[in-house]
């Protein structure tokens, strides 16, 4: 098994209004997602809770493909901001170790999130970020 990031997979939720504290496990494969909460109270403390939600987590990437696995341990990526709320600077890196880099604009329409993706290598830098920016602004998207 690849070395696993510590935390892959896992969302601390503390939320005090509702007294719901503890971690997320969530690992989504071809359009399947493995997910589980364990509560810091009924797992025994928060400690006790976080091992349990690796342990979950260990097991259901166990599961997955042996490529999958080797993208989720190496999968990084940079994001710079672009000065635009939604629009930001992606970099990704494939299983294979190739780099893809993007302008991405995100936004909502009738409570979906939405997102248009403009290569760099395609467009070019400054003409990638004028159409993720052009994508964002059209009427109607928040």
């Amino acid at each position: 098994m690849p070395e696993i990031k510590p935390n892959y997979g896992i969302s601390r939720i503390d939320q005090p209004e509702k007294k719901n504290h503890g971690f997320y496990v969530r690992i989504t494969n071809k359009g399947k997602t493995s997910q589980k909460f364990f509560p810091d109270k009924s797992c025994g403390g928060k400690p006790k809770a976080q091992k349990m939600a690796k342990s979950y987590r260990n097991k259901i990437f166990n599961k997955l493909p042996r490529a999958r696995q080797v993208a989720a341990a190496s999968r990084r990526k940079k994001i710079k901001q672009s000065g635009v709320t939604g629009v930001t600077h992606v970099v990704s890196k494939s299983a294979v170790g190739k780099s893809y880099a993007y302008w991405q604009a995100a936004w909502t329409e009738d409570t979906t999130r939405k997102t248009a993706k403009f290569s760099v290598a395609k467009n070019g830098d400054k003409k990638a970020l004028g159409l993720a920016i052009k994508a964002k602004r059209k009427p109607g998207r928040k």
